[in-house]
C-alpha cells in the first residue's frame, strides 16, 4: 500500500471513530441544525431565524441524553456529562432506552424551541436532507449516526484530493507530503469541525478547493480554470456565508486574469453571471428577510463595522491570538474541555517556526502562494471583525472568533509551512519529524485521555495513574450509555485507529531522514 494511501485510510479511521465516540447534540449546534435538515426532508421549507423552531423530536431527546453545560444549563431538567456520570448504570439504560422509543410522529411536531441557526446558507443541509428522509424510520440516534458518518467520508475525501493536488502545485513530495497529511487529519479541531451533522463539513472541503483552485488559476490562467474557480466561489457562498470573506480575492483575480493574462471579457461574465446565478437568490433572500447580505446573527441584531470598530481597540488582542490558536488546534467539541496547554503551545511554536522558515527563504516564493497569503490575510480580517461583533454580542465574555471557521484555511497554513521546512534542507526534516509526532500524540491522547473519559465518566482531569486504573475498570458499559456506536465498536475502531496513525508516524520520520540521506548520496556521487 503506498504511504499516501495509508495517510488517506488513518484519516477515515479517525473520522469515523469520532462519529461513533462524539454523543448525541455534542457536536457545535448540532441539534438546531439538524433542525434545520428537518425543516427541508420534513416540512419541505426553508427555516427563517426568530420564527422556526426545532422539532418536539429533538426537543424531547435532550431530557434523554447528557448535553454539554452550554446547553444543559439553559435547559431546565437536563443534564450535563458531569451528572450524567453520577447516575445509576440502570438509570442512564432506562433513559437511552426512552430516547430510542421517541415517535417517529414528533419529528413533524414543533417545540418551542427557536432554531438559532435557520439564517445558515442552504447547500450543506440540501443534501442531507433525501437521505434523512430515506432513514426516517431509522430511531434519532442511529439517523445522526448515519447522517455524521456519510457526510465525515465525504468531506474526508474532498478535503484529501483538494490537499493533494495543492501538495503537487507547490511540489511538497515524498515524507514531507506525507507529514503535511498527517498532521491535516490528525488534528482534533478538524473533526470536532466536520464529524457531525452541520454545514461545516462541506464548508470545510470547499475552502480548501477555492484556495487550491485559486493558485492553479495563478499557475496555469485558462478560461476553464477560472469557471471552475468561479463555481466554487459560488457554491462555498451557498454554504456557509464566511465565503464572502473571499469576495475581494476573487474580484481582483479577475481583473488581473482580464488584464495580464488576455481572458477574453466573455469568459469573465460568465463567471461573474455563475456566482450571481447561484448564489444571487439566497443572498437577495437574506436582504429581504435580515436587511443584510450575510444574515448572521449579530447583523440581525443590528451589530455592524460601527460597533465593530467601537470595539477594536478594547480587546487584548495578544490574548486574543494566543486563544484562538490553541483552541483552532483542540476545543472539545461544545463542552470546550481543555487539552494540555504546554502540549498545544509546543506545536503552535513549531508552526511559528516553520513560518519563519518559510519566510526565511523569501526568493522562492512563487506567485500562487502569493495568492494564497493574500486568501488567508482577507479571511484573517474576517475573523478580526467577527471578534469584534461577538465580543460586543456577549459584552466582552466572548474575545475570538469561532475557531471552527478557520479549519479550511489552516489546512492551507499546513502546507505552506511545509512548503517551507521543504526548502530548508539541512534542518527542515527535523522539524517535520518533530510536528508528526505531537500531532500523533494529541490525536491519541484526544481519545484515550480526554474525550471519551470525560463523556463517559465526567473525567475532566486526570494523571496517567488514573487513567490507567479507568481504562482497567471495565469502561466499556459506560461508554455504551453515551457513544452513538456500540462500545465494542468504538473500542475496535479506536485500537485500529492507534495502531494505524503510530505505523504511519513511524514510517513518514523514517522516509524524511531516507530522502536527505538519499540526497546527500546523490551530492556525494
Amino acid at each position: 500500500m503506498r504511504l499516501t494511501h495509508l495517510g488517506l485510510a488513518t484519516a477515515l479511521a479517525n473520522g469515523i471513530l469520532y462519529c461513533c465516540a462524539l454523543p448525541l447534540w455534542e457536536g457545535f449546534d448540532e441539534p438546531v441544525h439538524y433542525g434545520y435538515v428537518e425543516s427541508l426532508s420534513v416540512e419541505h421549507n426553508f427555516p427563517v431565524l426568530l420564527k422556526t423552531n426545532i422539532s418536539k423530536e429533538i426537543r424531547e431527546s435532550f431530557d434523554m441524553t447528557p448535553l454539554s453545560r452550554l446547553l444543559s444549563q439553559t435547559l431546565p431538567g437536563t443534564m450535563s456529562f458531569e451528572q450524567w456520570a453520577r447516575l445509576s448504570e440502570a438509570d442512564k439504560q432506562l433513559r437511552k432506552s426512552k430516547l430510542a422509543l421517541i415517535p417517529a410522529e414528533t419529528r413533524k411536531t414543533v417545540s418551542s424551541f427557536l432554531n438559532y441557526e435557520a439564517q445558515q446558507a442552504p447547500l450543506a443541509y440540501l443534501i442531507y436532507a433525501p437521505l434523512d428522509a430515506l432513514i426516517a424510520g431509522l430511531p434519532l440516534a442511529a439517523r445522526i449516526l448515519v447522517l455524521r458518518m456519510g457526510g465525515t467520508v465525504v468531506s474526508c475525501l474532498l478535503t484529501y484530493f483538494a490537499l493533494i493536488q495543492l501538495l503537487d502545485l507547490l511540489q511538497v513530495k515524498d515524507g514531507l507530503r506525507l507529514s503535511v497529511i498527517t498532521c491535516v487529519f490528525a488534528s482534533q479541531m478538524m473533526w470536532a469541525t466536520v464529524a457531525h451533522v452541520g454545514n461545516d463539513v462541506l464548508a470545510v472541503p470547499l475552502v480548501v478547493w477555492f484556495l487550491t483552485r485559486l493558485a492553479v488559476t495563478v499557475k496555469k490562467c485558462s478560461g476553464r480554470n477560472v469557471l471552475i474557480l468561479s463555481s466554487l466561489f459560488a457554491l462555498g457562498l451557498v454554504t456557509k456565508a464566511y465565503f464572502l470573506a473571499f469576495t475581494p480575492v476573487f474580484v481582483v483575480l479577475l481583473g488581473w486574469v482580464t488584464w495580464r493574462r488576455n481572458i477574453r471579457w466573455t469568459v469573465i461574465a460568465l463567471a461573474i453571471a455563475i456566482v450571481l446565478a447561484i448564489a444571487g437568490p439566497w443572498y437577495g433572500r437574506n436582504l429581504s428577510l435580515y436587511g443584510g447580505l450575510s444574515g448572521t446573527q449579530q447583523s440581525i441584531a443590528g451589530i455592524g463595522w460601527r460597533e465593530a470598530l467601537k470595539a477594536l481597540p478594547q480587546i487584548d488582542w495578544l490574548r486574543s491570538q494566543q486563544e484562538f490558536a490553541r483552541w483552532s488546534l483542540w476545543t472539545g467539541n461544545w463542552s470546550f474541555l481543555s487539552f494540555s496547554q504546554i502540549t498545544l503551545d509546543i506545536e503552535l511554536w513549531l508552526l511559528r517556526v516553520a513560518l519563519l522558515v518559510y519566510f526565511a527563504f523569501w526568493r522562492r516564493v512563487q506567485r500562487p502562494e502569493l495568492w494564497l497569503w493574500a486568501a488567508c490575510g482577507c479571511f484573517g480580517l474576517s475573523l478580526i471583525y467577527q471578534t469584534c461583533v461577538t465580543w460586543v454580542a456577549t459584552q466582552g465574555e466572548s474575545r475570538f472568533a469561532e475557531p471552527w471557521y478557520a479549519q479550511g484555511v489552516i489546512v492551507c497554513v499546513w502546507v505552506l509551512c511545509f512548503v517551507g521546512l521543504s526548502r530548508w534542507r539541512a534542518y527542515g526534516r527535523w522539524i517535520a519529524a518533530a510536528l508528526v509526532l505531537i500531532s500523533m500524540w494529541i490525536a491519541i491522547m484526544t481519545y484515550l485521555a480526554k474525550l471519551l473519559p470525560y463523556y463517559s465518566s465526567g473525567v475532566t482531569r486526570a494523571n496517567l495513574d488514573g487513567l490507567w486504573r479507568w481504562w482497567n475498570n471495565h469502561p466499556t458499559q459506560k461508554l455504551a450509555s453515551v457513544t452513538l456506536a456500540p462500545a465494542s465498536v468504538v473500542i475496535v475502531l479506536l485500537i485500529l485507529f492507534i495502531g494505524m496513525v503510530i505505523a504511519l508516524s513511524a514510517l513518514i520520520i523514517r522516509r524524511l531522514f531516507r530522502d536527505v540521506d538519499q540526497g546527500h548520496s546523490v551530492v556525494a556521487g
